[in-house]
């Protein structure tokens, strides 16, 4: 499967009545899905500038404590911008495609070690085949016992401890290299391009005197506080599930306060129930598609929604049951096409 070509990268046909069914028309659904191309360069721009405004504040207003915030909430920028990357997964920053792509590599993939090339491949296949063995992320976490529920409070302390202190971060550098290693090989071109990136940002860190900040302010946020939001985001939409069938099988939305969404779960990515059923609406709409799909009875009947991160964990130490491999969610409850066939339905965070 070819990842840049979105006929080939997962095309679902909205199935008859299926957008009626979850409560909108295909108006309303057209409208959600427009693209806003000016919001989301904002929301790059915004999250840029909060991330240097941040290492500026640590750098020159020293303190042991400040530091510690800077870390948390540089890592909570981070988060944001691979959410906006997920944003161009789905090629929804722009309606020019070869422009989405180059914004969400050059900005929002490649300062994370990570390209959304691999990305997009690995994230079609688990939009298309949900908490199966064809979903590579189900896979990747099946026979790990990280990811295994119930357990008690206290091994959930220690997992997070594990990712907030570093101590899993050569788990996250797996992670990297496992979605680079699956497909084909880029063209030479995109490796060229990516080798010049990171020569050009090492030379200009060095150059700068920037190589202390650089490992203060980018490296241990990464490695800390990103990977354990990351890791509580990953359970939240996934695990610790019952297997109710439709909307319920497997994937959770988790309502959130102001710190939660500052902190944990920026650009709306909490609304993960509503993301899986109509991926064409970008982040700045899936508050009202939420709105919406919770005035219909089959929504708010079905969808496992859970309050806030703390209680998604509170599931998991109660013996909540995981959803279960084999059933193709995505099948039992498909998942609707763009109108007008702008884009694939599945095409993720």
């Amino acid at each position: 499967m070819n990842p840049n070509n979105v006929e080939a990268a997962g095309v679902m046909p909205a199935a008859p009545g299926c957008v009626e069914h979850a409560g909108l028309t295909r108006e309303q659904l057209r409208k959600l899905s427009r693209l806003n191309p000016l919001r989301s360069s904002f929301q790059i721009v915004a999250e840029w500038v909060l991330i240097v405004a941040a290492i500026y504040a640590g750098a020159h207003y020293w303190n042991p404590l400040l530091y510690l915030l800077m870390v948390v909430f540089i890592g909570a920028r981070q988060h944001a911008l691979l959410i906006l990357m997920h944003e161009g997964t789905h090629y929804r920053l722009s309606r020019h495609r070869r422009l989405n792509d180059w914004v969400g590599e050059l900005l929002l993939a490649w300062p994370f070690f990570v390209t959304m090339r691999s990305y997009r491949r690995n994230h079609i296949a688990h939009h298309l085949h949900m908490n199966t063995d064809r979903d590579p992320d189900w896979r990747r976490k099946l026979d790990q016992p990280q990811w295994r529920f119930p357990k008690h409070w206290a091994e959930i302390a220690w997992l997070l401890f594990s990712d907030v202190t570093g101590l899993n971060a050569i788990g996250l550098i797996r992670l990297a290299r496992s979605l680079a290693a699956e497909g084909d090989a880029p063209p030479r071109s995109y490796v060229i391009a990516r080798l010049a990136f990171y020569l050009a940002a090492a030379v200009l860190i060095v150059i700068s005197g920037g190589l202390h900040l650089f490992l203060l302010y980018w490296v241990v946020p990464y490695f800390t506080w990103l990977a354990m939001i990351l890791h509580v985001r990953s359970i939240a939409e996934h695990f610790s599930i019952p297997d109710g069938g439709g909307i319920r099988a497997g994937v959770r939305t988790t309502h959130v306060n102001f710190l939660e969404r500052l902190l944990v779960a920026p650009n709306n990515v909490n609304y993960h129930a509503e993301h899986h059923r109509f991926p064409s609406v970008p982040f700045y709409r899936l508050p009202e598609l939420h709105r919406l799909l919770s005035s219909s009875p089959d929504f708010a009947e079905a969808a496992h929604l859970s309050d806030g991160y703390l209680g998604v964990l509170s599931e998991c130490s109660q013996g909540a049951v995981e959803p279960k491999a084999g059933a193709n969610t995505a099948a039992r409850y498909p998942l609707v096409g763009t109108p007008g066939g702008a884009m694939p339905s599945l095409a993720k965070v």
